[in-house]
């Protein structure tokens, strides 16, 4: 048994068993609650655990406070599945300040996330969560890791330089423009998008810097200002942005 996150203590887990004896890489089983409640899973990281056709299901155990940014699906309707534990998730319009209000989601409850709406998931409990994710598959993911990337430690991406302080991380970009945005949610958020190669829709941190996936390239946007650039320059930033955090 995987140690479980003190979070979910009070779970008892039985996974299921496995006796396939030929043609291994046709079958899988996973227990979704083990996976997710590990004590070393990361959070807002999903995890794919299959696919049916073009759908992808992952796995993600939401943290204990709330998602790093906005993100809008731009692919299509995503579901989120409570595998165990409480969400709010707010909605609001995708680079806007028009709000459209929550859901409650508990342990059992399937959510509809429409696209292109921007929505941002908070703990109902102020504990982690075990989730399912079903979406429409990025044919970009098919690719990850395929390429190594060399981290950038320039801690520049085209005009945006990115400067890191105890709390916050300070974005500035050409004609004096600025912003701070909280560092721990900025680190949570860059390992996301790392470990999709930045693949994740459109995404947008507090104090207004917008991440949106291009497919090959990228834009990045703040207040007054957007630069689209080459997405592998864009994520070698973030790798080396996500270590220095």
């Amino acid at each position: 048994m995987t140690e479980l996150h003190p979070d979910f203590a009070d779970l008892a887990v039985r996974p299921g068993e496995s006796h396939i004896t030929a043609r291994h890489e046709l079958f899988d089983v996973v227990n979704v609650i083990e996976f997710g409640g590990a004590a070393d899973r990361p959070t807002h990281v999903p995890a794919e655990l299959g696919a049916v056709g073009p759908v992808s299901i992952w796995e993600s155990t939401g943290a204990a406070d709330r998602l790093p940014f906005w993100n809008t699906n731009l692919d299509g309707d995503q579901f989120l599945y409570i595998v165990h534990g409480s969400v709010r998730v707010e909605f609001k319009e995708t680079e806007g300040d028009e709000h459209y209000g929550h859901y409650i989601g508990r342990t059992g409850d399937l959510l509809r996330l429409p696209k292109d709406v921007a929505h941002r998931t908070y703990s109902g409990d102020g504990r982690r969560r075990i989730s399912l994710e079903l979406m429409p598959r990025n044919p970009f993911w098919d690719d990850l890791g395929a390429e190594p990337v060399t981290p950038d430690t320039s801690r520049r991406a085209g005009g945006f330089a990115f400067e890191i302080h105890d709390t916050e991380v300070e974005i500035t970009w050409p004609g004096g423009g600025a912003l701070s945005t909280p560092r721990d949610l900025f680190t949570r958020g860059l390992h996301a998008l790392c470990a999709y190669e930045l693949h994740l829709g459109h995404n947008e941190f507090d104090g207004g810097f917008v991440v949106h996936d291009l497919g090959e390239r990228v834009r990045l946007k703040a207040p007054g200002h957007a630069e689209t650039l080459d997405g592998r320059d864009v994520l070698a930033v973030f790798h080396g942005l996500r270590d220095a955090l």
